[in-house]
C-alpha cells in the first residue's frame, strides 16, 4: 500500500511539471508574435507573425504590393497586436474618351469610383460599361462618348439643337431617335466624328412602289402635212380617245413630298386612240407690190389729209402729233428731234419712209391706209 501511495505522488508531480512548461512555452509564444488585422481591398481577416512591423503582416499573409498600390500604415512602419493593416491594390485602366485613349492606374474597385478618381465626371456621358461594375486587379478597359450640342435638320423641319453622346454623325442621328436607310442623304457623312457645335443634316427619302388600277392614259398626237392647208393652219382629222391600264409607279418621296414618278409596269386594259392633226405646208401667195407713188411725196399728202386733214404743224393734245400723227416714242425711234409738228413737211415724210419700210406697208396708219387702199 505505501508503495502504491508513493507512485501516485511521483505521477502527479510528472504531470504538474508538464502543465506548468507547456504553459511557460505557451505564455512565451505569446509574447513573441503579433496578431492584427489585415485588409486587402476590403476584405479583412487576422494574421499572425513573429516580426513587428507592416512588411512582417504582409509577409506572412503572403501579400506583394508593387510601387502604385496603396498601404496603410506604410509597409516599413511598425505594428503592435491589435492593430489593423489596410491594403489596397492599384490597377491598369485602358481609357477612351471620345476616341483618344491612354492607360491610367487607380485603386478604385468599382467603374463608378474609377471615374471619380480620373476626374471623369461628365454628366450625360455614355459609358461601355456599368458604373456598378466591379473592377479586378487585371484592370478594365472604360469608353466614355461626352455629351455634345448638335443642331439638327431632320427632314426639313425646323432644326433644333439637342446634346447627345456621341462621337460620330450615326451615333448622334441614332441618339435623337434617327433610323438612316440606304436611300437617306446625310450631311456630313455618317461616320464623321462629330464635336460640339456641329451641324447635322438628314433628308428623308422614300422610295417605294404604287399601283394605280384603272388609269387613263393617252398617246402622242400624230401630225401629218397638208400641202391643202397654209402654213401655220392645222386641222383635226381624228379627235383620238385615252385607253385604260394597270400601271405601277417607282416613286421617290423627299421629305414627305414626291420629287419623282416613274413608270415602271403597264398592264393596257384597253387601248388609246391617237389624236390625228393635219398640218398646213401650203405656201401663202406674195402680197402685191406696194404702189409706186407719183410725183414723190404725193402718197404722203394723200395720207396727211386722211390723218390731220393736211396740217403739218397741228398738235391737238391727244397725244399725236404733225400732218401723219406721230406719237412722241415712235417719232424719237426713227431718229426724230423735238415734236413732231415742230418739223418740216420734209422731215415728217422722211421719218415716215423710214416706219414704213420698217413695218412693210402702212400699217402703223391703218384706217387711213385701209381707206386710201395703202398695202399695210
Amino acid at each position: 500500500m505505501r508503495r502504491l501511495a508513493s507512485s501516485r505522488r511521483a505521477l502527479i508531480a510528472t504531470i504538474a511539471g508538464a502543465v506548468l512548461v507547456a504553459g511557460a512555452v505557451t505564455v512565451g509564444y505569446a509574447a513573441m508574435t503579433t496578431e492584427v488585422t489585415l485588409s486587402v481591398d476590403g476584405e479583412e481577416r487576422t494574421v499572425t507573425t513573429f516580426g513587428d512591423t507592416v512588411s512582417d503582416v504582409l509577409e506572412a499573409a503572403d501579400v506583394e504590393v508593387g510601387e502604385r498600390d496603396v498601404v496603410q500604415p506604410g509597409v516599413h512602419e511598425d505594428v503592435d497586436s491589435g492593430d489593423r493593416v489596410a491594403v489596397i491594390f492599384s490597377r491598369p485602366i485602358e481609357l477612351t474618351i471620345d476616341g483618344e485613349t491612354s492607360t491610367r492606374w487607380v485603386t478604385a474597385t468599382d467603374v463608378d469610383s474609377a471615374l471619380d478618381q480620373l476626374g471623369v465626371v461628365e454628366a450625360g456621358a455614355r459609358l461601355s460599361t456599368s458604373r456598378s461594375a466591379e473592377i479586378s486587379r487585371r484592370g478594365t478597359e472604360i469608353e466614355v462618348v461626352t455629351p455634345k450640342k448638335i443642331r439638327f435638320a431632320l427632314a426639313g423641319a425646323k432644326p433644333v439643337t439637342r446634346e447627345v453622346a456621341a462621337l460620330t454623325v450615326a451615333e448622334a442621328l441614332d441618339e435623337v431617335g434617327v433610323d438612316v436607310d440606304r436611300h437617306d442623304r446625310v450631311k456630313p457623312k455618317l461616320d464623321t466624328e462629330v464635336e460640339d457645335g456641329d451641324r447635322i443634316t438628314y433628308t428623308d427619302i422614300e422610295v417605294d412602289r404604287r399601283k394605280v388600277k384603272g388609269e387613263k392614259f393617252s398617246v402622242p398626237t400624230k401630225r401629218v402635212d397638208d400641202d391643202s392647208l397654209l402654213k401655220g393652219e392645222t386641222e383635226v382629222e381624228r379627235a383620238g380617245a385615252p385607253g385604260l391600264r394597270d400601271a405601277t409607279y417607282r416613286v421617290v418621296s423627299r421629305n414627305g413630298d414626291v420629287v419623282r414618278r416613274t413608270l415602271v409596269k403597264s398592264d393596257v386594259t384597253k387601248r388609246p386612240v391617237a389624236k390625228v392633226v393635219r398640218v398646213g405646208t401650203k405656201e401663202p401667195a406674195p402680197a402685191p407690190a406696194a404702189p409706186v407713188a407719183r410725183g414723190g411725196s404725193g402718197v404722203w399728202d394723200r395720207l396727211a389729209q386722211c390723218e390731220s386733214g393736211g396740217n403739218w404743224s397741228i398738235n391737238t393734245g391727244n397725244g399725236y402729233y404733225g400732218g401723219l400723227q406721230f406719237n412722241l416714242g415712235t417719232w424719237r425711234a426713227y431718229g426724230g428731234k423735238g415734236y413732231p409738228h415742230q418739223a418740216s413737211r420734209e422731215t415728217q415724210i422722211a421719218i415716215a419712209t423710214k416706219l414704213r419700210d420698217a413695218s412693210g406697208g402702212y400699217g402703223p396708219w391703218p384706217g387711213c391706209a385701209s381707206k386710201l387702199g395703202l398695202p399695210r
